[in-house]
This record gives C-alpha cells, structure tokens and sequence, in this order.
C-alpha cells in the first residue's frame, strides 16, 4: 500500500477547505444574498472555524471574487485568442460566443432577485464588478500595448458595466426559467449589450 506523503495530504486538506468555503459563499449568496451573508455563517456551513476562514481569505467579497474569477478567466482567456489587431470591443464580443459566461458566474446570484436590488445588495454587486473591472483594465493594458492607460482603464470599465448593467436586467427576466435557459438568455443580453456598445449606440 502505497502511503500519501504529509506534505500531500496537507495541500490536499488546504484544497479541500478552500472549496468548501467557496461552495458555501455560492450557497448562503444564493439563500439571501451576499450582503446578507457573515463570516460565521460561511464558517458555520463549510464545518470550520472563523479563525479558519481568515486563513484563506481577508473577507467575503475576496471569497465572493475567488468564487466567480474562473469564469471571468475563462473568457479573458478568449479574448487573449483574438487577433491583436482591430477593434477591442469586437474581439470581446467574439470571446464571448465562444466562451459564454455559465453558470459559475451566475449561479451564486440571489434566488430572490430583490434581495440584490436593495441598496446593501446593489453596492455588494458593484463592488465584486469593480474587483473583476481592475483585474480586466491590467489584462487590457497589457494586450492594448498603448501609451494611453485610459484606453484600457475606460474599455475595462465600459465592459464592467455592461456586465452589471445586464446582470441587473437578467435577473428580473430569467425568474422562472431554467438554468440553461436563464444562461443563454444571460449570453445573449450580454453579448447585444456590447454590439450597442461598439456601434457608439447608433441605430442602423
């Protein structure tokens, strides 16, 4: 029998833990809300202790953006398969018909969606977009390769809020429908918001 070294079952264990603090931000975020959500109470559901919680991340909302970040990777990582030249906004576009956001980034969305239209709820909501926003405007910057950093900074932003501005939309108008429904609906709001956005919102 082959015996697993310490070192191992340590990281195995740390991973462990993590995810389950993680899937426990998803759930009580999905009951209640996040601004609703506490320390002890993740604490409570993942089976550990506060003091634990502390050792993996300096508050909620770093636990909240750890949550949601793999989805958000996955289509910057789209991006980043575009070609350099040409317009930005049109390479994001094409990385999301290819990598839609799925339920990952979705799912951990109140089942009440009036319990993230609240003023707490809302400035939870702008806060996690404002973490995704500057992470984005560094990947920006560095793809853009431009003197100007307010290119990549307002194109950042100008994405950012799109996604917050359609979450907020999606909500209301997926209550009642499947996940898979309730995503592709998500995909397509997202992705005619960022056409608006590159036609400068000019009709045809």
């Amino acid at each position: 029998m082959t015996v697993e070294p310490a070192a191992g079952r340590r990281e195995l264990n740390k991973a462990r833990t993590r995810q389950a603090l993680l899937d426990a931000v998803k759930e009580l975020s999905r009951e209640r809300g996040v601004d609703r959500v506490t320390v002890d109470d993740i604490a409570d559901r993942a089976g550990v202790s506060r003091r634990t919680f502390f050792n993996y991340f300096a508050g909620i909302e770093g636990a909240v953006a750890e949550a949601t970040a793999a989805p958000v990777q996955r289509l910057v990582e789209a991006f980043l398969r575009q070609p350099r030249a040409g317009d930005p906004l049109a390479a994001i576009i094409a990385a999301v018909r290819e990598s839609p956001v799925d339920e990952g980034l979705l799912g951990w969305q109140p089942a009440d969606p009036a319990a993230a239209e609240d003023a707490a709820g809302h400035r939870a909501h702008l806060r996690l977009w404002q973490h995704h926003e500057d992470w984005l405007a560094g990947v920006l910057a560095e793809r853009l390769d431009d003197d100007d950093p307010l290119r990549a900074r307002t194109l950042a932003a100008t994405v950012m809020t799109l996604f917050e501005t359609v979450e907020r939309s999606w909500r209301v108008r997926s209550a009642g429908m499947s996940d898979a429904d309730a995503v592709a609906l998500f995909n397509a709001d997202l992705t005619c918001a960022l056409e608006h956005a590159r036609a400068g919102w000019r009709t045809a």
